[in-house]
């Protein structure tokens, strides 16, 4: 009989718990912000594992046989953008970025949440706006290219605009479950 009374209480409200729909779209973001990360950690570990390759390549031709990778110097320097900024938002979600705390761990959990929410919010803005002026700058460069390889230089600062993008979705859902947090009641 009560299940019963459930089932039309569903069908009245639409669900058990009006917050339900907030926390599975919470959820949902979470997730796509998880997947959208991990694919670009994913594409950064691959690029590093090359620039290992490319490197002992490198070494090897240079010291036994004379003869070094042309271009390896800047290749490696191409590679290291597209393994910093695709790797930002995955380090963020993991918690590895340096903080320093001493002070904030002290503080009362709403207290320090609230200063995580504006903190992260002034974050938010400034990756907003880095990564705004990097598609802006792809756009500047135009036919540039490299040095000795001739690689346009434009893809580059279209990956590092990503990589940005990303890591500013990371501080977004840090800032929403920061929110979350505050407005939680005490649970004894």
């Amino acid at each position: 009989m009560s299940s019963n009374a459930n089932e039309v209480q569903k069908e009245r409200l639409g669900s058990e718990d009006p917050n339900q729909s907030s926390i599975e779209q919470i959820s949902k973001f979470e997730k796509f912000v998880d997947s959208l990360n991990n694919a670009t950690h994913r594409v950064s570990m691959l690029v590093l594992f090359l620039m290992m390759f490319l490197t002992t390549g490198d070494v090897i031709g240079r010291y036994f046989f004379y003869k070094p990778i042309t271009g390896t110097y800047e290749l490696t320097g191409l590679a290291m953008v597209i393994v910093i900024f695709l790797s930002l938002g995955r380090t963020q979600l993991k918690k590895e970025h340096i903080s320093i705390d001493f002070v904030t761990s002290k503080l009362p959990t709403k207290i320090r949440e609230s200063i995580n929410v504006l903190t992260s919010c002034i974050m938010l803005a400034l990756l907003g706006t880095t990564s705004w002026q990097l598609f802006a700058y792809a756009q500047r460069f135009g036919a540039q290219t490299s040095g000795d390889l001739g690689i346009p230089m434009k893809y580059f600062a279209i990956l590092a605009a990503i990589g940005v993008l990303f890591y500013a979705l990371t501080i977004l859902l840090s800032i929403i479950q920061s929110i979350s947090k505050v407005v939680k009641k005490n649970e004894s």
